[in-house]
């Protein structure tokens, strides 16, 4: 008898678990058969394409890389595949996909901005970002203000979207990052950066001087050369060495 009782309950259970997983199939069934009535209705197409963050490559550029995605249902747009289709701009870093319905898709856009121009072999100019990466120009004329750096790349080697590695571009960058966190009041001093003896120099922009920074107390030298400059009438063709704590030593022509 007490035998029986348990087989009972045993039987009963399973019908419990038996009912669960049918209904769970239902579930998921009546989900996807939902999903899959949503994303083919032709009531809810993109009609309308909204842009937000782009400055550096225009809104034609933009619209032509994603005018395959007009017309079809919104919800099947895949977000990867735009954020994909516009990342192969090097000027954009990152794109959020914003799907409303029932019409529109906005692209809320992230771009990569310029902090420093390559110079190539040939003399032409090249923005890169903090990162390295070469970006491109939309314009033959630069609207962008930033210190240049000179390099033995030719322009055939400046492609957008390459990132480049060389150790002393590397230093620079660090050191301009430096700058504009540490010191940024200088950074409209920054005329140009160069490699003398594997040592960075900056060009003054407003007095044409030579600088070498120092490694050390950074931000207080760069304000003691600027006091000093200001106030000592430095000669144009002058070094201005701050890699001593403290000072600023001022070495005549190039030496």
């Amino acid at each position: 008898m007490e035998i029986s009782t348990r087989a009972r309950k045993r039987r009963g259970n399973s019908r419990y678990y038996l009912f669960f997983f049918v209904s769970l199939l239902g579930v998921a069934a009546l989900g996807i058969g939902t999903w899959y009535t949503l994303t083919n209705l032709s009531i809810i197409s993109v009609n309308k394409i909204t842009l937000e963050g782009n400055v550096a490559v225009p809104d034609s550029l933009i619209r032509q890389a994603t005018a395959k995605y007009m017309g079809l249902n919104i919800l099947s747009v895949p977000s990867s595949q735009v954020r994909a289709d516009l990342k192969r701009f090097s000027r954009i870093k990152d794109v959020k996909v914003r799907k409303k319905l029932m019409h529109t898709l906005h692209l809320e856009i992230t771009e990569r901005k310029g902090v420093i121009y390559i110079k190539s072999f040939e003399g032409d100019l090249f923005p890169i970002d903090a990162e390295g990466v070469l970006l491109a120009k939309y314009t033959l004329l630069s609207t962008e203000d930033m210190p240049i750096l000179s390099t033995y790349f030719s322009n055939n080697q400046l492609k957008a979207g390459r990132k480049l590695k060389k150790p002393y571009i590397t230093r620079v960058l660090n050191l301009h990052k430096r700058i504009l966190k540490e010191a940024p009041e200088f950074v409209p001093h920054i005329s140009e950066y160069y490699m003398i003896d594997n040592t960075i120099n900056i060009v003054d922009a407003k007095y044409g001087t030579r600088i070498i920074p120092s490694e050390e107390d950074l931000a207080s030298q760069l304000k003691r050369y600027l006091f000093v400059q200001d106030n000592g009438n430095i000669d144009r063709r002058s070094l201005v060495d701050l890699r001593f704590k403290n000072q600023v030593v001022v070495k005549a022509g190039n030496k």
